[in-house]
């Protein structure tokens, strides 16, 4: 691997990432569900109403993307899509969609808190303010 591509703080954190999504996704492979699909159940859980779109704002994703993957959960029974208008759904947690966060609550609860245990407080909070800052200079070079 190029020095240049080691030392990038972008290349980095993107294979950070796919590694903790890889790792995960192997675990909750025989519950037929990926870690992204799982996390939109479970934003869609927290919220009382939300919107296709409110979710694509969320998790920074683009509308085909979400608009992909929320067929996908809808295909398997875990949410269901009511139209509201000519554009906008609303999004429900259907109570298959419940089961799957149950059944896989604990192998998610399990791997972030092994991942947090390498971490002390501080160390928790510097990494959020860090990201934080990357978001925000992300952010402002898109506007």
């Amino acid at each position: 691997m190029p020095l240049k591509q080691q030392k990038s703080i972008g290349f980095f954190i993107s294979n950070t990432a796919n590694l903790l999504n890889n790792t995960i996704n192997k675990e909750l492979y025989p519950y037929q569900i990926a870690i992204e699909q799982r996390a939109i159940l479970e934003i869609i859980k927290s919220k009382e109403v939300i919107k296709q779109s409110d979710l694509g704002n969320i998790l920074a994703k683009d509308k085909t993307t979400i608009s992909r993957t929320l067929k996908t959960l809808e295909n398997k029974n875990y949410i269901i899509k009511e139209k509201i208008d000519r554009k906008t759904f609303i999004i429900k947690l259907s109570s298959l969609g419940e089961e799957v966060l149950k059944k896989t609550k604990n192998i998610v609860d399990n791997f972030r808190k092994k991942i947090l245990e390498e971490f002390d407080k501080e160390d928790i909070s510097n990494l959020y303010k860090y990201l934080e800052k990357i978001n925000k200079v992300v952010k402002e070079r898109k506007d």
